[in-house]
């Protein structure tokens, strides 16, 4: 049993080993797609945080290796520290090498040249940050101060050739990396380098969107093509925090993106039957003693399955839970009631709405206050009313902490299932409750503590929190 997953391993000869989500039609499609693009040309795939995009962008770059394409992949989260993001890419450029030493040779040439005028620019940007941030209070170094000088110039009059001079910088910069990259060809490479930019959505808005300008400013040339992976809404975001709220940001950062492309949300029971592969849970399943475990393991896959996708849950988000599930397992003997279903809804209650959770276990809400709750979800009408929700009603029903009101509505259920003319809907439910509670730990009268359950997973919750 683990508690903690590792990274998800893509094996470079064999990209989709352990692909759980079924994505490999959807990397040969990008990957079709990439390879017809050409370049200069920037592809945004869009998805929230949380649903798998790294994943997703590393089996595409095996993908586009194994057909012979030159890929890099930037993480940009991990040196969103540094002044200007220029430095962290060129850096990133700079790192590949070609088994041609004639290619090799060629590329490092032109890389020095880049890897100069970045230089300067960097240096330029960092004086010119520190200065505006320290009311020109601060004694910087004489060299970096002379520096920024020549290529912003100080004086009114050196303004328009500091622009020229800036611009003709820019210019080579472009005209060496173009010539970088065409080397690619002749190292017996596709042409086009595809550049992964992944994880932009979580860096501090200032660098994604000088990222996404130096990208659009510096790079637009011949046989790049970059693949950004982001949350659009977050990305959004970030543009208003820099322009401000009144700026349209979903028009703004189309001036930096050619096509966008929304990745398709994933079949979400496959992904949970893997998580509890991967957690080592199947056999803690398999191992478990009594009556009807024999459908734990189905019965928590379909039920959390459905609340996760109820509640919208992200992987990561799904992924959280089931590491919960993997210490309440732990701490729960094989013989004793595991109740899966109960179980689903907890983890997933307490991790969208703590307060309502906490309130159930405290007798201050019913099970009436939780089902109104679900049915308040956009499609929880429906989880309500089919079999799912008359298990969790019934096990919410019989581990009420408040006995009085659990006797009363206990009573009302009967009286109103026994009604001989009751044909309503709330007679069919009452109906469907009083049968269902029969199967439940403690059947209809006898106790059955709601804090046993809920207590763990909060214990377990905890430990990450």
């Amino acid at each position: 049993m683990k508690y903690r997953l590792p990274e998800l391993d893509v094996p470079s000869a064999t990209p989709f080993a352990n692909d759980s989500l079924d994505r490999e039609p959807l990397v040969k499609f990008l990957s079709g797609l990439i390879g017809r693009l050409g370049g200069p040309f920037v592809l945004a795939l869009d998805s929230p945080w949380g649903t798998g995009k790294t994943t997703l962008v590393k089996m595409l770059k095996a993908q586009l290796e194994l057909e012979d394409f030159q890929c890099i992949y930037f993480n940009a989260w991990q040196v969103d520290y540094v002044t200007d993001p220029l430095v962290a890419m060129v850096a990133a450029l700079d790192a590949l090498h070609f088994d041609d030493d004639v290619a090799e040779t060629a590329f490092r040439s032109q890389m020095k040249a880049a890897r100069k005028i970045t230089s300067t620019l960097a240096k330029r940007a960092f004086v010119a940050g520190v200065k505006a941030a320290t009311l020109n209070i601060l004694d910087l170094d004489a060299a970096s101060e002379t520096l920024a000088a020549n290529a912003a110039g100080d004086a009114a009059g050196d303004i328009v050739d500091a622009f020229q001079k800036e611009k003709s910088a820019l210019d080579q910069f472009r005209r060496e990396v173009e010539s970088a990259v065409s080397n690619l060809k002749d190292s017996g490479k596709k042409e086009t380098l595809v550049f992964f930019v992944d994880e932009m959505d979580r860096c501090r808005p200032t660098f994604a969107i000088e990222m996404l300008e130096r990208i659009k400013h510096l790079f637009d040339v011949a046989n790049i093509v970059f693949v950004l992976s982001v949350d659009k809404k977050q990305l959004e975001a970030s543009t208003a925090a820099v322009y401000g709220e009144r700026i349209n940001a979903a028009e703004y950062l189309r001036r930096f993106i050619d096509l966008e492309y929304g990745i398709p949300l994933v079949q979400t029971k496959q992904f949970t039957k893997k998580l509890l592969t991967r957690f080592e849970l199947d056999p803690a399943f398999s191992q478990r003693t009594g009556h009807s475990v024999q459908y734990d393991h189905q019965n928590f896959v379909d039920v959390f399955t459905e609340l996760a996708d109820l509640f919208d849950l992200s992987l990561r988000a799904r992924e959280r839970c089931v590491t919960c599930l993997a210490v309440v397992m732990d701490q729960t003997p094989s013989n004793h009631y595991l109740d899966p279903i109960l179980a689903a809804f907890l983890l997933v209650l307490r991790l969208r709405n703590q307060d309502l959770f906490h309130a159930l276990c405290r007798g201050t809400a019913s099970s009436v206050d939780a089902m109104k709750y679900l049915k308040s979800l956009p499609g929880g009408g429906s989880l309500v009313a089919d079999r799912t929700g008359v298990v969790i009603e019934a096990y919410l029903l019989a581990g009420d902490p408040n006995d009085e009101r659990k006797e009363a509505l206990h009573k009302a259920l009967q009286e109103r299932a026994e009604d001989p003319n009751g044909t309503t809907g709330e007679h069919v439910r009452a109906r469907e409750l009083v049968e269902m509670r029969k199967h439940v730990p403690g059947g209809m009268r006898h106790r059955f503590d709601l804090k046993y359950v809920a207590g763990k997973i909060d214990l377990a919750a905890s430990i990450r929190d």
